[in-house]
């Protein structure tokens, strides 16, 4: 029963434990609660997982060189560059193997710039070609692992994010320019490497597609 003309302006407010609320009870297995424990905590404490800045990674798919890059910035800003490099598997090592490989590498990746946003390049998959498989299960991991960090892809296809650089059928050259000048770069960067940043760009600006 309810105090009448209870006073409680004298009274001292409690802090929930948690930060990210609200929170719900839930059943798991006792061999992980420590686990989920630990990551929960971190969550609240740790100041990445706070931000709202739009973090984007942008992965361009390759069995061999696999391109990635990490931009940021808020929408009425110009982004700046994280970081960006290559994910490269030996052409002799099994496909399982050079699929594992990719996996670790962009996992680390995901643990270290924890973008809150990832767009993938959406290839044209043509049968004819012997690499085709090879991208497709690509494809897959690199979903896989999207989906794992908690987010969506949006997927940026070539004539996207062409587009959104200059025409559908610019000239390479051109196109290392346009991202070498956007974002003050002066190394010469690999194909790969401009298309992976181009794919981050063009998700930041707001184009592509989320299934």
């Amino acid at each position: 029963m309810a105090i009448q003309n209870a006073r409680y302006k004298n009274l001292i407010r409690q802090k929930p434990n948690w930060n990210h609320l609200p929170t719900k009870p839930i059943r798991v297995p006792e061999c992980f609660i420590e686990e989920i424990t630990t990551y929960a905590r971190s969550l609240d404490y740790n100041p990445n997982h706070n931000t709202q800045i739009p973090r984007w990674l942008g992965i361009k798919p390759s069995i061999s060189n696999l391109g990635w890059a990490v931009i940021e910035g808020e929408p009425t800003e110009e982004p700046n560059m994280v970081d960006f490099g290559l994910i490269e598997t030996d052409s002799h090592d099994p496909l399982p193997y050079r699929l594992g490989e990719i996996e670790t590498d962009l996992r680390e990746i995901l643990v270290e710039y924890q973008p809150n946003h990832i767009a993938i390049e959406q290839p044209f998959i043509k049968a004819e070609y012997p690499s085709t498989t090879k991208l497709l299960q690509v494809l897959g991991v690199v979903n896989l692992v999207a989906y794992r960090h908690g987010c969506l892809p949006t997927m940026i296809y070539p004539a996207t994010w062409k587009s959104n650089l200059d025409h559908p059928k610019a000239e390479r050259e051109d196109l290392s320019a346009i991202v070498e000048e956007l974002f003050d770069l002066q190394s010469i960067l690999l194909n790969q490497e401009v298309d992976a940043i181009a794919v981050a760009y063009t998700a930041w600006c707001g184009l592509g597609i989320q299934p």
